[in-house]
Formats: structure tokens, sequence, C-alpha cells
């Protein structure tokens, strides 16, 4: 199977992973890629690697990483429009390897007009998509969608799609890039605060007030709705007392650094999730050796053992009386870390997903293609 994945990066991302590596953007295209995947921000690329291992040929295209991209199209004597060169590039780069499955993110402006044209860009174009887009969208090119809940993927069924559950996954290298780390940090949070987390901001102060608990996340952001929304001003008070508690955000390998010194974890599902346990932080946080505190989902189980692989929680005030009981017990979160990464490197690495995800696009394709 050829397979290219396309895929974008937050902008933060780039600029932060840019300015500590501030020499890359001179660099090759090969050098800059291979540096950005190394860094392992997001599970679909270091999928699409493990894929390439499995025997299939792959390619990663990152989209929206300008100095990256440029380097492309300057070593392949490509010409492009400068104001459009998020779109050329990549257009170019899929019509050049010529996929059997290109594999698509949720970034809507890839989704839409970028798939039209009098020819498809490959036999087969599946998407992970892990949010509702807005109405009116257009999916119609896309022969398949992959998201992580199942809530989501009865939306997609009903609209017409070919949808199938697939969780996110751990990369187990990074492991090995992390080397021996200690652990000091008894409870961390690191991840997005701000409108759209407002139960997120609610657990963590309460959290905050009762625990040693630090934070490595953007400011608070809670302005974006205005005073008419409900419980404006008491989600922005909340989310102003826990900026002082908070370290700036961090991604790829410097997240996993502060993971890694976490004795435990805290994970707040967001409102979309529908109720069901399964975002990437379950993965990154157990494969990382952190005890995860999440919520007492009912699908939980399918994942990790209650209590034993991670400690289940039941709304705001269990959180606080978990995390202060356990917090007294070293030894027991240290077991049910120990036991929750055993879990996820055995089920829900890359090596695993890049399986199953074949597995999906191959029966697309007939079966026929390896």
């Amino acid at each position: 199977m050829r397979l290219l994945l396309l895929w974008t990066y937050y902008d933060a991302y780039l600029q932060d992973f840019y300015r500590r590596f501030p020499a890359l953007g001179g660099e090759s295209y090969e050098q800059q890629l291979n540096a950005i995947l190394d860094d392992c921000f997001g599970w679909p690329p270091a999928v699409a690697r493990r894929m390439a291992e499995q025997g299939h040929e792959t390619a990663v295209v990152i989209a929206n990483a300008e100095s990256l991209q440029r380097a492309w199209a300057r070593e392949n004597g490509c010409e492009f429009h400068p104001a459009r060169w998020r779109h050329e590039i990549a257009w170019l780069q899929v019509r050049r390897f010529s996929p059997d499955v290109l594999w698509l993110g949720s970034s809507p402006e890839y989704l839409g007009d970028f798939l039209d044209g009098p020819t498809r860009l490959a036999p087969r174009t599946f998407a992970w998509i892990a949010a509702p887009l807005a109405t009116g969208f257009r999916l119609r090119h896309l022969d398949g969608i992959l998201t992580s809940h199942d809530t989501l993927r009865q939306r997609f069924a009903e609209a017409g799609f070919d949808a199938q559950v697939v969780l996110p996954c751990f990369e187990p290298r990074i492991l090995d890039s992390l080397g021996e780390v200690e652990r000091n940090v008894a409870l961390s949070f690191t991840g997005s605060l701000s409108w759209a987390h407002a139960t997120r901001v609610e657990f963590m102060s309460r959290l905050a007030a009762q625990s040693p608990l630090q934070l490595w996340v953007a400011r608070p952001r809670l302005l974006s709705r205005g005073w008419l929304e409900p419980d404006y001003l008491r989600l922005w008070l909340r989310g102003r007392k826990l900026a002082a508690r908070s370290r700036p955000p961090v991604f790829g390998m410097d997240m996993y650094r502060v993971l890694a010194r976490s004795l435990a974890t805290v994970n707040v599902h967001i409102g979309i999730a529908g109720g069901l346990a399964g975002n990437m932080r379950m993965f990154e946080a157990t494969g990382c050796g952190a005890a995860l505190f999440t919520e007492a989902m009912p699908n939980l189980s399918e994942l990790f053992e209650p209590e034993e692989e991670v400690v289940p929680y039941s709304g705001a005030e269990d959180l606080v009386g978990r995390v202060r009981e356990l917090l007294e017990q070293p030894e027991r979160l240290r077991a049910i870390a120990r036991a929750g990464q055993e879990r996820t490197l055995r089920d829900h690495s890359t090596v695993v997903r890049a399986r199953q995800i074949a597995g999906i696009f191959d029966s697309q394709l007939g079966g026929t293609v390896s």
C-alpha cells in the first residue's frame, strides 16, 4: 500500500518548535521533517512511520509548516503562488507521491476545496475527524472517516459515511528518548483551558485549591464568547485564579518530559467526547508512566482496568478526594502507573494502531494491496 498522511500541527507548536531550533529552517526538507517527527507531537505521523516498518510505502506531509514546505518546493523545482503555499505545495506533494490512500487530518482547509478537481488525488481518501465540523461542511470526497469516539462515529454514519472508531495511541520510542527522568512532580495537568473546556476549568480550580497540582497550560482564555454566556463571570474568575498556578504550555518531547516527571496526572475529557473515554491524554500519560486520574466513563474498562491501571473518579468532589487519598499512598500510585504503562505499551501503541489502520485501508482497497 502507498499511503500519504497529510497532517497539520498547531501553529503554536510549529512556532515553538522552530524557536527552539532556530537553525533548522535552513536545513534540507528531509532533515527538517525528521526533526519534527522525532519530537513526537501527535500520534498519526508516528503511526505512518510504523506502517512503513510494516512493509507499506508511506510519506508524511506537514502541510502548514512553512519552512519545511518551502524547502520541499525549492528542492523539487516546484513553483507556487506565495499566498497559496499551504494548498499548492501539499497538492503537488500528493500528486508526486501518487498514493493508493490519502489520509487527512481534520483541518477544514484540506477537507473541502483542496480535494475538488477533475480527478481524484488518490483511489481512496480517509480523514481523521475527532470533533464535529461546522454545519453544512462538505465531506463528499471522503471514502471513510476515522474518529475517536462512538458518539461521533454514529453522527458520521447517520450522514452516510463509512466511519470507524480508532483510538489515539502512544509511541514507545518516546521512552527511549526520555531516558531516566526523576519523578519530582506530585500531580500535573498539561493541556488546554478555554471556554470549550468549562468543566475542566471547574475541576482544575477545585483541585488546585486542595492539592499540589501544577499546570502547564496556556493562560486560560475565557473571553471568546462574551458576557451573555451562562456562567461567564464565574468561569472567567476561576480561570484567572488558575493562571497564577500555570506554567507556559509544553509540546512534543517537552510535554512528555513533564508527564515522565509526574507521579500522577489528571485527565478531564472535553464535552464532545459524549461521555466516553478515549482522548489522547490517556495514552500519553500512561505511556510515560504517570498514574492517571480520569473520569469513570461507561467504556473505561474496555481501555484500562479501573483501580488497577488507572484511577477513576466521578465528579469534581470525588476527584479531589481521590487525589488527596492516593497522594498519601505513593507506592500504590506507582503500582497503578506501572500497570497502566504496561497496558498502553501492549494494547495502545503505535505498532498496534498501525496494523489496525492498515487493515481498514486495505479492506477499502479490496484487500489486494500490501
